[in-house]
């Protein structure tokens, strides 16, 4: 290769070596869940990803329907790490009734997406289910247990494309997330105890046991911490009130744990 090639080819690969650097950062940067993917406004969830430390806020995008259709709040997070950014879900106060006639309802299920200081996407959009949109039947309420060594406390979710605990839903999944990995999971469903919540540990306890009809389980939360149970609600419980919440024993321990609540009216 003769000098005057070499040197037409230095700045070329030094360009490309630039580019790759360049590169590399943005391909670090992933969002992979969220933890939970169910809450209402109030509640704290975290985005699990990598390359999370840039995020300064997080855009959460709502189809609420009528003449407005969409709207898209922007909050600063909580607390942010590589892996890990904490957020508090905000009010939309703008929700139509889904199903509306002529397509102007709004929707449960809508986005998040993580934001660096300038307003730039960090990793994908993740899909969230907005319990506003219940107007109350559907509410989260009491506290998980602290994760024990680890961030966050473990939470009650559902598979928010199999909709949400309603009389008549027979696609609905629930979840245990943030759990232990290994542990033993009961979901216990009963009457809701009346606040202020008895603490349980670091958790509290929502459910009323002394009324408790099911107790459902065990159920073993896999790796991520997360376990999944098929819950089909016959037409037949219209108009019941149902407290839902999961208790969890760490592999090893007797501790026990427990996550918030759902109280829904069926």
């Amino acid at each position: 290769m003769s000098a005057r090639a070499s040197s037409w080819l230095r700045p070329a690969v030094s360009s490309a070596l630039m580019a790759a650097l360049l590169v590399a950062p943005l391909r670090a940067q992933t969002t992979e869940r969220l933890v939970p993917e169910v809450g209402e406004p109030g509640d704290i969830i975290a985005i699990e990803g990598t390359g999370l430390a840039d995020t300064t806020q997080v855009m959460f995008m709502g189809l609420v329907g009528g003449f407005v259709g969409s709207m898209t709040p922007v909050v600063p997070v909580i607390s942010a790490t590589p892996t890990r950014v904490e957020v508090e879900v905000p009010a939309f106060g703008s929700f139509l009734p889904p199903h509306l006639r002529g397509g102007q309802g709004g929707q449960p299920i809508g986005l998040v997406t993580a934001l660096d200081a300038a307003g730039h996407p960090i990793g994908g959009q993740l899909q969230f289910y907005y319990l506003e949109i219940t107007f109350g039947d559907v509410q989260t309420l009491g506290q998980g247990s602290a994760l024990p060594g680890g961030p966050g406390t473990l939470a009650i979710a559902f598979e928010p494309h199999g909709g949400s605990p309603k009389a008549g839903n027979l696609a609905l999944q629930l979840e245990l997330e943030n759990a232990p990995a290994g542990a033993q999971a009961f979901l216990a469903a009963g009457l809701p105890l009346a606040p202020p919540f008895p603490q349980l540990g670091t958790g509290q306890l929502v459910v009323d046991l002394a009324s408790t009809s099911l107790l459902i389980g065990p159920f073993m939360a896999d790796a991520t911490g997360t376990a999944i149970m098929a819950a089909p609600v016959p037409a037949s419980a219209a108009g019941v009130t149902l407290a839902l919440q999961w208790f969890a024993r760490e592999p090893g321990s007797s501790k026990l744990l427990v996550s918030n609540a759902f109280v829904a009216l069926l």
